[in-house]
């Protein structure tokens, strides 16, 4: 009996549950994001997806279409397909730089309010237009969806704790002591490259940290625990050499302290402890001398540069480092909410400490 009734409930489960062959749906797995200069549908938007061609061949289709509003947009693309679009596998969603610079905030309150869309569904800027992006054929490269997908999280292993997804962006937006950050692909020579770091005032995009800069924003913020540093040095006068350091982050501190006036100061300290992978001075490396004279420029020039980007983000009133979350750990909760926090950020102090170490002398010349 009991056997007859589960066949029973069994038959009934299976005729309700709604069919979806593989082979009628469309499973967009990126979509992108841009401005027009078409006042009555000013949102562009492209939708990509992978397809079976008639000779049985893996290829994608490429969907761009305007509309008043992304949700408007989203529902034009369904009429250029006979395939049922289904959104559950969207794994990237690119903006383009013009729209960004408008604010986020609507677009990502459009895509939470899919059910079908997950949290770690993972964002990143173009450096022009995200429609390029998408629709750039890469050689040997099926789908530019998976290309991004592993790129972003390439990019996550780098940097311990930041992760490029939609989570993570409203998570820092609404952290009244952090502002958010994403990684801006350009189309390079029928390619797509890794171009940076953009920065956020809140929702809006204002800047982009170039490769170069963005690799102390990281040091600076306790996320790359490891990495090489690929630079020429100034060893004597007139004479420059190249160096490459194998380094790893040994010791990473903020600290924020009360000045007179209520003002702030905030001093970063990191430390780290290096090999000498290749030298093409004409020292020898191996002399404890030399290696002190190039820990001195080495740990100078981080200093200098990363005082600089430490200035650029205070006049872009940016804070991607968190230093107001030390800021507000200081406060109490009245205090801080009466604080106008992006003009104490500017006037703020801060300092850049770096100490640096080579542990071995490894390979030269």
């Amino acid at each position: 009996m009991n056997k007859l009734f589960f066949i029973i409930i069994l038959f009934f489960l299976t005729g309700c549950a709604e069919q979806r062959i593989i082979d009628d749906l469309a499973l967009v797995n990126a979509v992108g994001y841009d401005l027009t200069d078409n006042e009555t549908n000013p949102i562009k938007l492209t939708g990509t997806f992978p397809i079976i061609t008639k000779d049985g061949k893996y290829d994608r289709k490429t969907i761009i279409v305007e509309g008043k509003t992304s949700k408007e947009a989203r529902e034009k693309v369904r009429v250029k397909t006979n395939l049922k679009l289904e959104s559950g596998q969207i794994r990237v969603s690119l903006f383009g730089q013009e729209l960004a610079k408008e604010g986020m905030l609507p677009y990502l309150h459009s895509i939470v309010r899919d059910p079908s869309i997950g949290t770690r569904l993972k964002l990143a800027l173009a450096e022009d237009e995200a429609s390029d992006v998408l629709m750039l054929q890469i050689k040997s490269e099926g789908q530019n969806a998976t290309y991004l997908e592993q790129f972003l999280t390439k990019l996550n292993r780098e940097n311990l704790r930041t992760n490029y997804n939609i989570y993570q962006f409203l998570r820092d937006y609404y952290d009244d002591g952090i502002d958010p950050i994403l990684p801006v692909f350009k189309v390079e020579k029928n390619n797509i490259a890794y171009n940076g770091i953009g920065l956020f005032h809140e929702d809006k995009l204002v800047d982009v940290l170039k490769p170069s800069e963005a690799r102390y924003l990281f040091l600076f913020r306790e996320e790359m625990r490891q990495g090489n540093f690929v630079e020429q040095i100034d060893v004597g006068e007139k004479e420059k050499a190249s160096i490459m350091l194998s380094y790893e982050l040994k010791e990473h501190r903020i600290k924020v302290q009360s000045m007179e006036n209520n003002q702030k100061k905030a001093s970063i300290y990191i430390e780290l402890v290096g090999d000498v992978l290749e030298y093409s001075g004409k020292e020898e490396i191996s002399d404890p001398k030399i290696q002190k004279k190039i820990e001195n420029i080495i740990t100078k020039k981080i200093n200098q540069e990363g005082k600089e980007l430490i200035v650029k983000l205070q006049k872009l009133k940016v804070d991607p480092l968190g230093i107001n979350r030390f800021v507000r750990n200081k406060m109490h909760y009245n205090e801080w909410k009466a604080l106008d926090k992006y003009q104490s950020y500017q006037d703020m102090n801060i300092d850049i400490e770096a100490n640096i170490i080579l542990n071995s002398s490894g390979k030269w010349k």
